[in-house]
């Protein structure tokens, strides 16, 4: 019988298994680097798709504040009533030659109505379902919209994430002829209530409500930091836009100042 080979070591060593410590170190700090790369990008992607929601929910309010203004003989909306408190010129009711001032978060009565779906006796936050705004809870542009969510925005958990400007020269109220400035701002996101004017204290009687100035707004609550440090805001001719609240000027406030 054929004896058998005998065995010789092979010149070449076994290989290896697994990684040495180097190995590991080097494979590890390349995935941290990956990561501090991709996070931000990751965080941007998101922030733009907050963004996106939102230019989408303020578009389909401007529809809905359009089909508003077809129904009403071409007046736009105001911001709420306040059947239950008459002579409330602040709270826009039925006798505008007494001036009382009534803060948007005090409640004026269980029939107050506001343009968007917002309770004023329950917490500005957080949200609530749709069955917490029955009969004029649910807003007068309730007719114009299927879905509660579009006030919701982004980044915001509040009853409503948007505002509607009361501003003396603003669109509020007024009929479509008199609005020559087709780019001013007509509701905007917000961190407070549904409606957005000059609040930092007592309204002098006679004098205009004008924007809360963006140098006061040191909390971001008129105009909030939701993305990338901006805000977005509907204009009068239904187009959405991102804005920086530093480039904020006059014009932007004045529905007769084109």
């Amino acid at each position: 019988m054929p004896q058998p080979a005998p065995f010789l070591p092979s010149r070449f060593p076994l290989s290896r298994i697994g990684f040495t410590l180097i190995e590991l170190l080097v494979v590890i700090v390349i995935i941290a680097i990956l990561a501090a790369i991709l996070f931000p990008v990751f965080a941007q992607a998101r922030a733009k798709a907050r963004q996106a929601s939102s230019l989408s929910n303020l578009r389909q309010i401007g529809l809905a504040i359009a089909m508003y203004r077809n129904d009403y003989d071409g007046v736009n909306p105001r911001y709420r009533s306040c059947p239950d408190k008459t002579g409330d010129t602040e709270c826009l009711c039925q006798n505008p030659a007494v001036v009382v001032c009534v803060l948007p978060t005090v409640s004026t009565g269980v029939n107050e109505t506001w343009w968007a779906p917002f309770d004023a006796t329950k917490p500005v936050e957080p949200a609530l379902p749709p069955e917490a705004y029955p009969g004029n809870k649910a807003g007068v542009l309730q007719p114009y919209f299927k879905n509660f969510e579009i006030f919701h925005s982004p980044g915001y958990d509040g009853q409503v994430g948007y505002a509607m400007s009361y501003i003396t020269n603003g669109p509020m109220g007024r009929p479509d002829a008199e609005v020559v400035n087709p780019a001013v701002l007509h509701v905007w996101e917000h961190a407070r209530t549904p409606g957005c004017a000059d609040t930092r204290g007592t309204h002098a009687p006679g004098t205009p409500w004008l924007a809360f100035p963006f140098a006061s707004d040191a909390a971001h609550t008129h105009y909030p930091f939701r993305h990338t440090e901006g805000f977005v805001s509907l204009r009068y001719d239904g187009s959405a836009k991102w804005r920086k609240p530093a480039t904020l000027t006059v014009s932007d406030f004045s529905a007769l100042v084109p």
